[in-house]
């Protein structure tokens, strides 16, 4: 619970600052402080953990007190007219009765004017199926922030992959910088010497085709970075038709990030999946209780008072008022609901066993998600390291095949075969890195400590 805590403490923070549009190269620091600020499921999080304090505030709310006031005041136009026996004849004496007079009476009701006002209230007294709604409400909550603790994990885990693939991507382009650069000066000594006889037409065009292909590479590569940012972007909330640049990647800092990182030790209690279960079973086990509560008593307390005035006129002799006034204890003992109430309960359980078997599952594949990644992080330490060396070699290969080309002592084919190996091994080097990355952050994920990215 501290963490939790902590965590919306920070997303409060969050909610309150004025994040201002990044200008200049953003870090990932940056990236993910700007998503906190502006993802979209970040603020439909913070409405949703909003949305359940205030749905536990009503509940708590009909536990206090309920009071109403009214009043109402009526001119009755026409008022009621009630037909009945002729009792005023039956009293009279024998003599005096009138043999003609009607079987029965017609007498108007109620006065012209009539008005009141009073006060009422309702105090429950004892009610589970409140309590219990209390306590699910309460439960909700804490299952609404666990959702955004989880959401926020994931936006910081896409968040971070896209931009380490930004920066990978920029840095690959940088290579095919290089490697253009290399073709540049081949092709200007090639077009030198063409006219002189000294260099074939043949191999001119070969170096020519080999750098028309590698710019075409370039081409693709910079569609794909473009794509990449503007994920990112999306990912962030960043606005679409405005530039965002990254900074550049330290590849040093990269390595060392990748190759130093020691995965904290693995405890089912603190991944966030697990928890979020652990919520759930809780409301399940509310919702048998609530199905329980059904089958017992509720006692509750009302009581009013009421002021009532009429009469031709509001003065004179037909004006009248009188209060009113009430307490009521009030009882209510279920006695036979059916069926219904016996088979919510054992859906309740059934529900509840259900869950248990999805426990088990999760921890299983909670665990080997954690095993996979630290694998898969080991493999890729092996395969990033082979293939940084492979690149630096291909590198040494290129210089001396180019020096040696320029002194005659190499032929253009073992040239342009060096140069082809150059730029293998640094895609080669890029993907190993690439996946590295994604690696690392997988297991940040799967060990539960991805929120230190943004430390």
């Amino acid at each position: 619970m501290k963490r939790t805590t902590l965590f919306f403490l920070a997303l409060t923070i969050c909610a309150t600052a004025v994040y201002a549009q990044p200008t200049g190269p953003v870090s990932l620091k940056g990236c993910l402080e700007y998503s906190l600020d502006n993802n979209t499921a970040i603020q439909k999080d913070r409405l949703g953990i909003e949305s359940a304090r205030q749905s536990r505030k009503e509940v708590i709310g009909s536990m206090l007190p309920q009071i109403n006031a009214q009043s109402s005041f009526t001119y009755n136009i026409q008022k009621t007219t009630v037909a009945m026996p002729n009792f005023m004849q039956s009293m009279l004496p024998e003599s005096m009765r009138d043999p003609n007079a009607d079987k029965y009476m017609t007498v108007s009701m109620g006065m012209d004017l009539s008005a009141n006002w009073g006060v009422s209230l309702t105090q429950q007294l004892l009610n589970f199926s409140l309590f219990n709604a209390i306590a699910i409400a309460g439960v909700a909550r804490d299952l609404a922030e666990t959702g955004a603790e989880a959401d926020r994990d994931d936006m910081i885990a896409k968040t971070s992959t896209l931009f380490y693939n930004a920066q990978i991507l920029q840095y690959s382009l940088g290579l095919f910088d290089e490697s253009l650069a290399v073709m540049g000066r081949m092709s200007d000594v090639m077009e030198s010497n063409r006219s002189t006889g000294i260099v074939r037409n043949v191999d001119a065009d070969r170096i020519a085709i080999t750098k028309m292909n590698l710019e075409t590479e370039k081409s693709s590569l910079e569609q794909a970075l473009q794509v990449q940012l503007n994920l990112l972007k999306l990912q962030m909330g960043f606005p679409m038709d405005e530039e965002l640049e990254i900074e550049p990647v330290d590849i040093e800092a990269l390595e060392t990030m990748v190759f130093t990182e020691s995965p904290r030790e693995y405890e089912i209690e603190e991944q966030t999946p697990f928890r979020m279960l652990k919520y759930q079973q809780a409301m399940l086990g509310l919702q048998k209780k609530a199905a329980i509560s059904e089958s017992l008593p509720m006692l509750s307390l009302s009581a009013n008072y009421s002021q009532n005035y009429m009469g031709d006129h509001f003065y004179g002799e037909t004006y009248h008022h009188f209060p009113v006034s009430m307490v009521s204890l009030n009882l209510r003992v279920p006695i036979f609901g059916g069926t219904s109430r016996t088979a919510k309960i054992k859906k309740a359980d059934i529900e509840l066993r259900k869950s248990a078997e999805d426990e088990k599952m999760l921890c299983q594949s909670l665990a080997m998600g954690y095993s996979n990644a630290r694998m898969q992080m080991d493999q890729n330490r092996s395969t990033i390291g082979s293939q940084r060396r492979n690149k630096e070699l291909a590198q040494e290969v290129l210089r001396v095949t180019e020096n040696n080309y320029n002194q005659g002592l190499s032929s253009l084919s073992d040239l342009l075969n060096a140069s082809s190996s150059l730029i293998q091994a640094q895609m080669n080097y890029v993907n190993a890195l690439s996946t590295s990355v994604k690696a690392y952050i997988d297991l940040k994920k799967a060990d539960g400590s991805i929120s230190d990215m943004i430390r």
